[in-house]
């Protein structure tokens, strides 16, 4: 793994070398791996490059329209094949139970029947769906334990042909999950799958039980600053899920979001991506998946792995679309883009063995022309957790990415508690993998200022998270400062308490 030049004015003293990985993978990540009903992209050259990615996911569509082509006649080797070579990866399926069928749902425009909703039909429309979820759950017992009901129903292109409305969507998730449980009671059942925060549809459907249906609710944030309003829509969606379930009960997971790597020429012009490119699309990508666990999201899904190019992107109108190009990978050569290696570092640091944990940090940028003008930062964001005895903040800046903010030094002082070490902190480039040893500033200057407690350090930060943590936590770095016997100067200034 090569190191990239960097704007860190410290030196390099080694790289993050991802431990090779066998068997499942154990992350609270996954990867859109959608539209092969469609046959959008060639998962066979994908496959490889997943193994390597360190995700532990994959969100693959169950179409309808492909698996039952005469009435009463399944054929389900094509989703065989998939989780299959999923599972050979080590990625476990979440399987989306989405979309309708040419037999039964008749006026739609394609063979794919995207977005055409059986509770929309004719009670024979639902009876055959159910039908058809029923023999798939059967077939798939032992090897699919998480299942999804439908995709963005509060949204028309995915809710034809009738007005989308929660109430309807919590019948189709209530009739989906029996025909499921009815073979396999002890499946996961994710429901929601929402675009974006839709306070007022995620209510009707809880009111029309919903929440007695999932186990899961999940929602789309796309936005073109990952982070902007995550915590409020979290926390948003998690009172209205209280308000109708036993609090806590259902989890929430960020179900699909994603980032084009290029401005123009794609599906997705409704973001309103004015200036990206693959390296912003790398700097989106780890700031994503930080920013939904940091503020409390059970997993995070990345809406590509590949670009869907292979054939006509199409939705419920039918028609010829652009490509969509938000993938981890080129839909031309399959190529792995930036992103791909960006996410592979991240994925590391938040694998199932890190703990979110909210740790104390405080950021203050020092004016020394003006020492008075000294503030603290209002726009950095650090994602904090806990991870093989040590912690882990993740922080950067919250400007828009397309905006390419220059990098700046500034002093932040973190604090962690006692279960964890910070014996010899270093500073990890997520965006290039090196690995700098950082020191903290002299005690005599770390008094300088108000009573606080922690550690601080002068450290750089740019519009992507940089990773300050300990050096054993780092893989592939050999530190070369002895591990302290008993507690060490950083874990003295940890405690201390400035009283003056």
């Amino acid at each position: 793994m090569s190191t990239a030049p960097t704007f860190i004015d410290l030196p390099v003293a080694g790289t993050l070398e991802l431990p090779s990985r066998t068997g499942a993978i154990a992350s609270r990540l996954g990867v859109g791996f959608e539209t092969l009903d469609r046959d959008l992209f060639d998962p066979e050259r994908v496959y490889p490059l997943l193994a390597q990615l360190g995700v532990g996911w994959a969100r693959v569509q169950s179409g309808w329209s492909k698996c039952e082509k005469a009435p009463g006649v399944y054929d389900f080797a094509w989703l065989d094949d998939i989780i299959d070579k999923l599972a050979a990866a080590g990625v476990s399926t979440l399987l989306s139970l989405t979309f309708g069928n040419i037999l039964y749902t008749t006026d739609a425009p394609h063979e794919s029947a995207v977005g055409y909703v059986p509770v929309n039909y004719s009670d024979d429309v639902v009876e055959a769906w159910c039908r058809y979820v029923g023999a798939l759950a059967a077939h798939l017992r032992g090897r699919v334990s998480h299942w999804e009901v439908w995709n963005e129903p509060n949204i028309p292109q995915f809710w034809m042909p009738a007005q989308e409305n929660g109430a309807a969507y919590a019948r189709l998730a209530a009739l989906t999950a029996a025909a499921v449980r009815e073979v396999d009671p002890d499946v996961v059942i994710v429901g929601g799958a929402l675009s974006r925060v839709d306070p007022i549809f995620l209510e009707e459907a809880l009111q029309a039980g919903l929440a007695d249906t999932i186990d899961v609710l999940t929602f789309h944030p796309y936005q073109p600053v990952p982070e902007h309003n995550l915590r409020t829509m979290h926390d948003l969606v998690r009172r209205l899920l209280d308000r109708y379930s036993p609090p806590g009960s259902v989890e929430i997971w960020q179900g699909e979001a994603g980032c084009p790597s290029q401005a123009f020429g794609h599906n997705d012009d409704w973001l309103g991506l004015y200036d990206i490119d693959e390296d912003v699309q790398a700097r989106w990508v780890a700031r994503r998946v930080f920013a939904d666990l940091g503020v409390g999201f059970v997993r995070s899904f990345y809406f590509h792995a590949v670009d869907l190019m292979a054939k006509a992107y199409r939705q419920s109108d039918g028609g010829e679309r652009p490509p969509v190009m938000m993938g981890l990978i080129r839909g031309d050569s399959y190529e792995p883009k930036k992103a791909f290696e960006v996410l592979q570092r991240v994925a590391f640091f938040v694998d199932d063995s890190s703990e979110r944990r909210e740790l104390l940090s405080m950021f203050r940028e020092v004016d020394e022309q003006h020492p008075e003008q000294t503030g603290m930062l209002s726009a950095p964001v650090c994602a904090s957790f806990a991870r093989a005895g040590h912690p882990v903040f993740a922080y950067w800046l919250s400007e828009d990415p397309q905006q390419r903010s220059a990098p700046r030094e500034v002093q932040v002082q973190v604090w962690w508690d006692n279960d964890l070490t910070l014996d010899r902190p270093v500073l990890v480039d997520m965006l290039t993998g090196a690995v700098h040893v950082i020191e903290p500033m002299p005690l005599d200057e770390q008094l300088a200022f108000d009573a606080i407690l922690g550690v601080r350090f002068t450290v750089p930060i740019s519009d992507y998270p940089l990773v300050l943590t300990d050096a054993s936590a780092v893989p592939g770095y050999l530190d070369p400062r002895p591990v302290p016997e008993g507690e060490s100067t950083l874990s003295t200034l940890r405690r201390r308490r400035y009283r003056d």
